[in-house]
């Protein structure tokens, strides 16, 4: 039974094509078998640190068990991250991209959301069960560019051909399960080949946020222009804290038992950082990069600026800055102080 929830314009939902290809996929396993591989996955996953390499996934049991149990949030993670850097360029239409360290495809599916122009998507991938289960899923799609995806089983680390370019190339979920030493050339890489715009996505955590924030410094001293979402080409003036942004996902029934969890719906958080080789088309003045606070007396925010980081706060006598505070949803560009 599906329960039903209010109308959220937040609220996001994986494609239907990619939910019943997960689902149908399930069916041909007993419930009990690729809930013990989901909940496995997820002890080795909280057993990663910022110095170890992800869990290897060898089986196709292990590859089902982590699409239950990570895919749709990882989903939301990058369409929210894809969306906010889409929405600084709106007249920009990559045609192809490369998705580096694909796992089984999930940044395809959501730049084909984001980017209805894709027509031609490469995914690289380490490990043979995801490919093919990645395949899988692609085929159930009736968008030509993810039936048609090419993958390549291969290393990050593997040499490039310095000849390949792509419109739009993706690190999602990759740089913080790879060790410290390789993630510089890795990133180097990836801005090699990047012929439009470069986007980087780790899990909403301290360790995430260093990660994209150390990528980032190198991205800039490369030359690349910040998209998102950073309204500056500065280094990040944030100091103890971390920034990381919520993507509202209504979950499906298959990772709700994978999760053991009970709720409809989740945040899943991202820290990410959109680099390209264009401007925005926009100027901004600042980013939302917190949810408003708000008391009897006043309502406040935290904002990301040009001017660095701003509290800003507005008393409720004031009633029209009031609201306009109380309102601001986080992650929300402003084109002025407010």
């Amino acid at each position: 039974m599906i329960e039903r929830l209010p109308p959220d314009p937040r609220m996001i939902a994986i494609p239907v094509e990619l939910r019943g290809a997960i689902a149908q996929a399930l069916e041909h396993i007993p419930a009990t078998r690729w809930m013990n591989a989901a909940r496995m996955l997820s002890e080795q996953y909280r057993a990663v640190d910022d110095t170890g390499e992800a869990p290897i996934i060898q089986t196709r049991l292990d590859a089902l068990g982590y699409a239950a149990l990570l895919m749709p949030a990882t989903y939301a993670q990058l369409y929210g991250a894809m969306q906010a850097a889409a929405a600084r360029v709106p007249s920009w239409a990559p045609e192809t991209m490369l998705d580096m360290g694909s796992g089984p495809g999930t940044a395809l599916w959501a730049a084909t959301v984001c980017w209805p122009s894709l027509r031609d998507l490469t995914a690289w991938e380490r490990e043979p069960a995801l490919i093919a289960l990645g395949r899988d899923f692609a085929r159930a799609s009736a968008n030509p560019a993810l039936c048609n995806a090419r993958w390549v089983q291969r290393t990050l680390q593997a040499p490039v051909d310095h000849g390949m370019r792509f419109d739009l190339v993706v690190l999602g979920h990759v740089l913080g399960e790879i060790s410290p030493e390789d993630r510089s050339a890795i990133v180097a890489t990836a801005w090699r080949i990047t012929r439009g715009l470069l986007l980087i996505v780790e899990p909403g955590t301290p360790a995430g946020f260093a990660v994209v924030r150390s990528a980032r410094d190198l991205l800039l001293a490369a030359g690349a222009a910040t998209i998102a979402p950073c309204t500056h080409d500065r280094p990040c003036p944030l100091s103890d804290d971390w920034c990381h942004f919520p993507q509202r996902l209504r979950r499906p029934e298959f990772q709700r038992r994978a999760r053991g969890a009970p709720s409809p719906w989740e945040d899943a958080k991202y820290s990410y950082a959109a680099l390209a080789r264009f401007q925005p088309e926009r100027s901004v003045w600042g980013r939302v990069i917190r949810e408003p606070t708000f008391n009897k007396a006043y309502a406040e925010v935290l904002i990301s600026s040009r001017d660095g980081i701003v509290w800003h706060r507005a008393l409720k006598r004031e009633r029209d800055a009031f609201k306009r505070v109380k309102h601001l949803e986080w992650g929300q560009t402003l084109e002025e102080q407010p």
